[in-house]
């Protein structure tokens, strides 16, 4: 192997590898989303008695995670779209418009 070759290799390789210690694997969560689920239930204000029923919707959804992957997309949003509408009815007024926000920036982040 040519040495100009084995030198873009090696580049190669050490970036491809740096680029996959900056992603977190797939399907867990970083500190940082943490964070930010934190900073979301302090900014809705949540009672406790609204945080047990999220933990619990969430539960649910975790629970049926690998048996979305075999349905199909539009299956997959509707049911997402129902555990929205879920979380939507435990909120009131004033965290649904904060959780409004919310995913709007989210959307906008996710478009970047």
């Amino acid at each position: 192997m040519k040495p100009t070759l084995f030198i873009l290799s090696l580049i190669l390789l050490g970036t491809a590898n740096q680029y996959a210690q900056d992603k977190p694997a797939k399907g867990t969560v970083t500190a940082e989303e943490k964070a930010k689920l934190k900073e979301m239930r302090k900014d809705l204000n949540l009672t406790e008695e609204q945080k047990a029923k999220l933990k619990e919707i969430h539960k649910e959804h975790k629970a049926t995670k690998e048996a979305r992957k075999a349905i199909s997309k539009e299956q997959r949003k509707a049911e997402h779209l129902a555990t929205k509408a879920k979380v939507d009815t435990i909120l009131n007024n004033e965290q649904d418009a904060k959780m409004s926000e919310i995913r709007k920036k989210r959307r906008e982040y996710r478009k970047d």
